[in-house]
């Protein structure tokens, strides 16, 4: 073979992404590790995330949530509420403390 055959072959395009209205299961699925909810990144902006029930997303994507493997996180409701707690938890450690921070 030529080297121009091999330099074609070698660059060749990769076929085309596969079309945005096709289902395609993710790999991981992020579920709030509070409430449940699933994050759903397929129909909001970049920097919004949209958390869905189980049900929800069953319905809208066509998979079901148990046969995808999942990965947890917390939606920004269970975050901000798991920060105060520990926030109020270290103020309150740290007053028994004689006042001192730690």
């Amino acid at each position: 073979m030529s080297r121009l055959v091999l330099v074609a072959q070698a660059t060749r395009e990769a076929p085309p992404a596969p079309i945005r209205e096709t289902c395609i299961a993710p790999t991981w699925l992020p579920v709030c590790c509070v409430c449940g909810l699933i994050r759903d990144e397929t129909d909001s902006s970049p920097d919004r995330k949209r958390w869905v029930t189980q049900q929800t997303y069953r319905q809208t994507h066509g998979v079901n949530p148990a046969e995808v493997p999942l990965t947890h996180t917390y939606c920004l409701t269970c975050f901000t509420k798991a920060r105060e707690t520990v926030t109020q938890y270290f103020r309150e450690k740290g007053d028994t403390q004689g006042g001192r921070g730690s």
